[in-house]
């Protein structure tokens, strides 16, 4: 899952297919080229890179896996 050169499916255009390296800076500029796409989705709190149809944020954040890597960190701090 960690392969920077693995594909992505950009969240604005289905047709993009972006290296996983690439995909924050690819973010930030197919989201000026779709602005009314960008309005319908939500920003993960856990990964920005997790963009989501507003309405499906909700199952997202209690299925997103980072959301998991975060609790795991919190919880080894609690010890500490």
């Amino acid at each position: 899952l960690d392969d920077p050169q693995r594909l992505i499916q950009c969240p604005y255009n289905k047709h993009h297919q972006i290296r996983a390296c690439r995909f924050p800076y690819h973010l930030i500029k197919c989201r000026k080229s779709h602005p009314e796409v960008a309005k319908s989705l939500a920003t993960c709190p856990f990964n920005a890179r997790h963009l989501v149809p507003q309405a499906d944020l909700g199952d997202h954040i209690s299925k997103c896996k980072d959301k998991r890597s975060i609790e795991h960190d919190l919880g080894k701090r609690a010890f500490e």
